[in-house]
């Protein structure tokens, strides 16, 4: 009898917390949803340019057909060079094409045309999958114009169609540089969320948090002198991240300083922003700090970009990331560090930081406000 009188009153007080039962009877199925759709090393939907010198049947029959399979996107169709390179600094484009001039009459000759492919390294597996495809599809490519000479002719040149990539950014596809950038981002959203987590619901557990409540003190104010400190610490972190980051990586800031210090001071405030948001919806450091973990960690690991690309995951996940900070965090990063991007190609992202700090603050700031009314 005793074992039943046990038995309810642990389910008892699992119904007393109706957040927490949430957390473990939904996450799972949340988590194997975002794992299954997400965990796939596939790149599909390659952000692709074309800057056609030729402008003949044949070279608009390559286009057509290097964007028909799902794996090149048409994104941009370029009138020079100078608009091509531009493009592709700004992260406009993951690749684009460059047809030569005299493309259709030297395959209508039999001859080999070399076409250069401009693939943007700073995300180094990426750009070694789109090389692979690159190859695939002049494979292809070749074989169809070979079948249509006429019978009883023989081609001297196997290939018609050979690509040419050349690979800007990092040329040696490290692997390092891409994962070193996205690491600060996943780094820095963690500490921020989990350290600022943490501290309303420490001093609501000390009992410090009523005299705050009580005090004159206004809401913003209470929010500011929580966060502030917090940002100083994490200036300091963001400071040793980037020496070593230089030392062991040789990863240095080739872009827009002032970007630089922007998205960084936007992300972080989001991320300590998110953390009081926790914090003031917790009654417990242990769940503050699984919801500050599950909410920073996933995200930025998952759905930023970090190592899956955005572009290959499903639209509902797609649209899912637009909510997500350190999306537009990554992609700031690699551009300022990898691409030596200035400050008028990162405006969007920095507006969209911008936007999700302040939305943030300001609903950590209502929801101490309500706190105050209990």
């Amino acid at each position: 009898m005793s074992l039943v009188a046990v038995f309810v009153k642990e389910f008892r007080q699992i119904g007393r917390d109706p957040r927490s039962l949430a957390v473990i009877v939904f996450v799972p199925a949340l988590l194997l949803f975002l794992f299954g759709y997400v965990l796939s090393f596939d790149v599909t939907h390659v952000a692709t340019g074309v800057l056609d010198l030729d402008q003949s049947d044949r070279s608009r029959e390559l286009v057509r057909r290097l964007t028909a399979g799902g794996f090149f996107d048409l994104r941009a169709v370029f009138m020079s060079r100078k608009n091509l390179d531009r493009a592709i600094e700004a992260g406009e484009v993951t690749v684009a094409v460059v047809i030569p001039r005299g493309f259709g009459t030297a395959l209508e000759q039999g001859e080999t045309v070399p076409v250069q492919a401009i693939i943007d390294g700073s995300d180094g597996r990426t750009a070694t999958i789109v090389q692979g495809y690159l190859r695939t599809f002049a494979m292809t490519f070749s074989r169809e114009i070979a079948s249509e000479a006429p019978r009883g002719t023989v081609r001297l040149f196997p290939m018609p169609v050979v690509p040419e990539p050349r690979v800007w950014y990092n040329p040696e596809l490290k692997s390092s540089l891409f994962l070193v950038t996205g690491l600060i981002v996943f780094i820095l959203m963690i500490t921020g969320t989990i350290s600022t987590a943490l501290s309303v619901v420490r001093e609501r557990e000390q009992g410090t948090m009523e005299q705050l409540l009580v005090s004159p003190l206004s809401a913003p104010t209470v929010i500011i002198g929580k966060t502030v400190p917090y940002l100083v610490v994490a200036a300091v972190s963001t400071a040793f991240l980037l020496l070593v980051g230089h030392g062991a990586f040789g990863l240095a800031i080739r872009g827009s300083l002032f970007l630089f210090i922007l998205a960084t001071l936007f992300f972080v405030l989001a991320a300590l922003a998110q953390g009081v948001l926790i914090s003031t919806m917790t009654t417990s450091q242990q769940v503050a700090f699984f919801v500050a973990a599950l909410s920073s960690i996933l995200p930025s690991l998952l759905l930023s970009g970090f190592i899956f690309p955005i572009a290959g995951m499903p639209a509902v996940i797609r649209a899912i990331t637009v909510v997500v900070p350190a999306r537009y965090f990554v992609e700031l990063l690699r551009a300022v560090m990898l691409r030596g991007a200035g400050i008028e190609t990162g405006i969007a992202d920095l507006a969209a930081l911008a936007i999700f700090s302040t939305l943030l603050l300001t609903a950590a700031t209502i929801r101490l406000k309500r706190t105050r009314l209990v």
